[in-house]
Formats: structure tokens, sequence, C-alpha cells
């Protein structure tokens, strides 16, 4: 179990530095997690060149509706990040409302700290706070029906007391970073020689922010947007991972 108590120095950060951690997972392990999508399709046996070719497609399927329904795409961006965060977590419902507070708290607690992001990303739109809450409440309410034990449950506690202190950058990089990359890192267990391929895949999810960013003029909208357009694939390579690599055990 990842505690987060050492996570609350993050909570210190200003808004600069907090800004620049949340920049720098773009090469240091959360843009090159999602790089090691190349390495599960070989070791699931998919033919390289039809993988990247269903990859792009749905990267671009996701792209399209950024530039057309930015609104939607952030909906849809939340809603995948629930998903795969609370998979990655494997603690059951648990790990899905930790995600959420994640997710959530940005827009409960630091609304004035998001908005430029908001401004690029989404034409400013918010979720209702309704579609926030219902589901965390809902997550709330299920983990107390599957019994997780009782050091996970604290470790949720200091979870949102991270998150309520810290800028919302600093909490979203801290858990990003050390929790949610570092934890797929571990069930993908990238081998020695490997992460050439991860940075050399991490290197056109840069040039796709950098393509980006004209579009979505904030360096911060432009790394999510890169993060948004790619999580589709990442996230249903992951699941065919979860499903059928070796030794992983399902939530």
């Amino acid at each position: 179990m990842y505690s987060t108590l050492w996570l609350f120095p993050l909570a210190l950060l200003p808004e600069g530095p907090a800004f620049g951690l949340l920049l720098a997972s773009a090469v240091f392990l959360g843009l090159p997690h999602g790089g090691a999508d190349l390495l599960l399709a070989r070791r699931l046996g998919y033919p390289l060149w039809a993988f990247v070719l269903v990859y792009l497609s749905l990267a671009a399927l996701a792209l399209l509706l950024l530039f057309l329904a930015p609104a939607w795409a952030l909906l849809g961006f939340l809603l995948l990040a629930l998903f795969h965060w609370g998979r990655v977590e494997q603690r059951g419902p648990l790990g899905y409302l930790r995600a959420g507070m994640v997710l959530a708290f940005p827009f409960f607690f630091h609304p004035a700290e998001i908005r430029p992001f908001l401004e690029a990303f989404s034409n400013g739109w918010i979720p209702p706070s309704g579609t926030l809450l219902v589901p965390l409440v809902w997550l709330l309410v299920l983990s107390f029906f599957r019994p997780r034990p009782l050091m996970e449950w604290v470790d949720t506690a200091l979870l949102a007391l991270f998150l309520w202190l810290a800028h919302p950058y600093a909490g979203l990089a801290g858990y990003f970073l050390f929790q949610h990359s570092l934890k797929s890192f571990r069930l993908v267990g990238v081998r020695k020689g490997e992460w050439k391929e991860v940075y050399l895949a991490t290197l056109g999810a840069l040039l796709l922010a950098f393509f980006l960013w004209p579009r979505l003029p904030d360096s911060l909208a432009a790394y999510m947007g890169a993060v948004y357009v790619l999580t589709l694939p990442h996230v249903l390579t992951l699941e065919l991972w979860f499903r059928r690599g070796p030794g992983l055990a399902r939530t």
C-alpha cells in the first residue's frame, strides 16, 4: 500500500513550483507510464502495426471530440480517468473513491486556481456539482459494503486531507506521479532494455502536446489535452493486460 503521508510536503508548494511539478510529469513517470503500452502489445502478441493503427485511430476520435465539443471532452476525460485510476488502485470501490477525490476536489475546493486551465481546455465549462458529488457519495457507500483494511481507510482520509490542503496542481501531480504512474509501472514491469522504447513513445506524446499548444494556448491545457487524447487507447490497452497478462490480480 502506498502511504499518502509522504505526499504532504507537496502541500507546501506554492502555485509556481506545483505547476512545474505537474509539467515535469510529462517526462517523469506521468506520460512515460503510458509509453509502456507498446510493450504490452508485444507481450500480448498483437501485430505492432495493427495495434498502432487502432491506438492512433482511437486517439484521433478523442482529438476530434476535443476540437468539436470541449465540454464533452472534459467530462469524458474525467470519467475515463475515474475508471482507469480506480482500476489501477486495485482496492475495489475504495480505489475508485480515491480516484474520484483526486478528480473532483479541485472543483469543490480550488475552483479559482483551475479556472485558467478550464478556460483553455473546455471554454470555461465546469461540470455541475451534482455530477461530481453524487458519484463520490455512491462510491463511499459501496466502499462500506466491500470492507478493506483499516490502514487503507486511514490512507484514504489522509489523501482527502492532502487534496484539500494542497494547491490543485500539487495534489494532481502528487497522485498522478507517485501513486498512479508508479503503481502502473509496477503492474507492467518494464524490463531492462525496454526503457528506450518507453521514452520513444513518450516523445510522440510530447509532440502531440506541442501540436495542441496553438489550439489550447495554455501550457497545462495543451499537456492535459495530450494526456486526454491518449487516455482512451491507454485505458483499453491496460484493460487487455489486466484480463490476459500473467500474474495480475483483478479488482
